[in-house]
């Protein structure tokens, strides 16, 4: 964890996802996650799929997203001619 870390956090970013959606937010790129409480024990049903169980997460688009470039990708079509 950085130093530099904010406490303050966005209560509208709160969301419950069971560990199959947790599973496919971790894996998009752009988005930062991460547990609201890990002391939490109580289950709540998931904010997606609304079937199964899960645990409270913050999403939060990721500072860096605008930094992820296609590889091959020139920024000045010129450079290609």
């Amino acid at each position: 964890m950085s130093r530099f870390y904010n406490n303050c956090v966005d209560e509208a970013s709160l969301t419950t996802l069971c560990p199959i959606c947790l599973d496919s937010f971790q894996g998009a790129k752009g988005v930062r996650v991460r547990r609201a409480d890990p002391k939490q024990k109580i289950k709540d049903v998931c904010t997606y799929c609304q079937i199964r169980y899960g645990f409270d997460y913050y999403v939060q688009p990721d500072k860096n997203a605008g930094q992820y470039v296609k590889r091959g990708h020139f920024d000045d079509e010129s450079e290609c001619t």
